[in-house]
């Protein structure tokens, strides 16, 4: 014991409140885990932030009932317009009707907004964040972590946990008390994020639905719209933009303050828009880092979002990335901690997390390597040719998709990861780590991600008879995991070309929306064999069974 403090056990502790740490806890509260969340804030924060949900995230929140009410609050986009020196050069799509999925867009919504949503969500089912609270010391142990936490009124206690979660941004304090690194590196450029009103002249401003970027001698500069009515202004800022005097306190503090004057100055220069802004609500000077721990789980101890890996926010990729880290180790914490599945389900994190955060620092790296260039001839070349390669690019169907799947992070995937099936026999659809492609029911008159919400596992039967229904059946009522099995005729047309299934044909789907398994429903011992590798047997007292669709 770390000393004669008051004590607490729980399943798992949650330390820090952001968008990573209230999605893990929702999901840990939707399977009935015990569970506590700290965080030394006051409350949720009161600044927009991070302001855009991108296509995988909302399809997260989707299942836990939270994307709709999200879309109601914030402001679709559907494409990015290009600018060079003040002309069109180019659009690029977010999404669009053809993105195969149920939020064809990005989503303007303030970080606080996001933040209200899970907090009230988790209050309504008994769970309030203790605020107030800092986490003082963490020790991990062979069963359990211990971690001395201070309460508002300055009382210490002492947190047993099976688990604890560091979701407390990148200065993690869990982080540090375990002595994992923090690789990478700082850059020199400093960025500017400012929520602000603008007044343009009648036709003059961003079109409905767009983000604009503006390619400037010194990198992107973009804006989008938030509620309200107000807009954020983010990009890079010249040489020179924040005085000497400022400059160390950028690089400690990643929200300095910057005169709304000063930002017109930037506007007029960078955005090449005849416009005045008439308010700053809210502005953020910050230091560029590209920087991942050197581990994601060290015992008992896991790290999400930002504590695990923070990068440029260009792209709006930070938050969404880290509510991705969240929502794929809560629902395999809530397995295990209910007994549904064996503890190696739980290194599958670190091996399907730090690949995509390693992939996502790389390409923002590289991106903002050629961005920033500082010498003549790479500036004159953003201002005078980059626009007129851009424009004949962006007309190209496959740049255009890759657009689409880079910001949306449909991208990602898990094919490699020891929690999904190999040797699945290739029948030339998805395979075992992809995302579920999303499609239509014609004889439900629904959409697949409604039939297959939620956060428990789901089973397609395509084209099942009756025995391989009841083998299916049978098999999954061994198991301790909560699985709904859905048969599909062969009536389902858009689904089976969306799987390219040509038969009967069986998928696994976790509780995160990628595929687990993927094979024939006559393949039973080998659906057993991979079952057995990470489920837990169903007690002899327990009566339940996978219900059919």
């Amino acid at each position: 014991m770390m000393g004669d403090h008051s004590a607490v056990r729980t399943q798992v502790l949650v330390v820090g409140a952001g968008p990573a740490g209230l999605v893990l806890a929702a999901l840990l509260a939707d399977h009935g885990v015990d569970l506590v969340i700290v965080d030394a804030k006051p409350g949720p924060v009161a600044e927009s932030r991070a302001a855009i949900l991108h296509v995988r995230t909302l399809e997260l929140l989707d299942r836990l009932g939270l994307a709709r009410k999200a879309v109601a609050q914030g402001v679709p986009m559907t494409g990015v317009e290009l600018f060079e020196r003040g002309r069109r050069v180019g659009s690029l799509p977010l999404a669009g009707p053809a993105a195969g999925t149920p939020f064809p867009y990005a989503l303007g919504l303030e970080q606080d907004r996001t933040e209200r949503l899970l907090v009230d969500w988790l209050a309504e089912r008994g769970h309030t964040v203790e605020w107030n609270t800092e986490l003082l010391a963490l020790a991990d142990g062979p069963d359990e972590a211990e971690a001395v936490i201070r309460r508002p009124n300055g009382v210490q206690e002492t947190v047993s946990a099976r688990w604890v979660v560091g979701a407390d941004g990148a200065r993690s304090a869990v982080r540090h008390g375990l002595g994992v690194g923090f690789t990478g590196r700082a850059y020199d450029q400093t960025g500017l994020l400012a929520d602000v009103d603008i007044h343009f002249p009648a036709g003059s401003g961003p079109r409905a639905g767009a983000l604009r970027l503006n390619l400037t001698r010194d990198g992107f500069v973009g804006m989008f719209r938030l509620t309200g009515g107000r807009y954020r202004l983010f990009g890079a800022v010249p040489p020179g933009f924040t005085p000497p005097s400022a400059r160390e306190e950028v690089s400690h503090e990643p929200y300095a303050g910057v005169p709304v004057a000063r930002i017109q100055e930037w506007f007029d220069t960078y955005f090449r828009v005849d416009a005045r802004l008439t308010a700053a609500t809210w502005t953020a000077l910050f230091r560029i880092h590209s920087r991942i721990a050197e581990r994601f789980r060290a015992g008992n101890v896991f790290l999400v979002g930002d504590a695990a890996h923070i990068h440029s926010p260009a792209g709006g990729q930070g938050m969404n990335l880290a509510i991705g880290d969240a929502f794929n180790l809560g629902w395999k914490l809530a397995l295990v901690a209910n007994e549904q599945a064996h503890g190696r389900l739980l290194d599958s994190y670190e091996a399907e997390r730090r690949p995509v955060a390693e992939a996502m620092l790389r390409g923002t790296d590289r991106a903002f390597a050629l961005e920033t260039l500082r010498h003549p001839i790479a500036r004159w070349a953003r201002s005078h040719i980059a626009g007129r390669l851009l424009g004949p690019l962006t007309r190209l169907p496959v740049v255009r998709a890759g657009v689409f799947r880079l910001f949306s992070q449909t991208w990602i995937g898990y094919r490699h990861s020891p929690a999904v099936a190999t040797g699945s026999g290739d029948h030339g659809g998805p395979r075992p780590g992809d995302r579920a492609p999303y499609g239509h029911l014609e004889t439900k008159a629904c959409d697949l991600f409604d039939l297959i919400g939620g956060t428990r596992h789901h089973v397609l039967l395509f084209e099942s008879d009756a025995t391989h229904r009841r083998q299916v059946q049978d098999l999954l009522r061994r198991y301790a995991m909560d699985v709904r099995v859905h048969a599909l005729p062969a009536a389902e047309k858009t689904l089976h070309a969306r799987y390219a299934v040509r038969g009967p044909r069986l998928f696994l789907i976790r509780p995160d929306g990628h595929l687990a398994y993927t094979g024939s429903p006559d393949e039973i011992p080998r659906f057993t064999a991979y079952l057995d590798r990470l489920h837990t047997a169903r007690s002899s007292d327990s009566h339940g069974e996978p219900p059919p669709d």
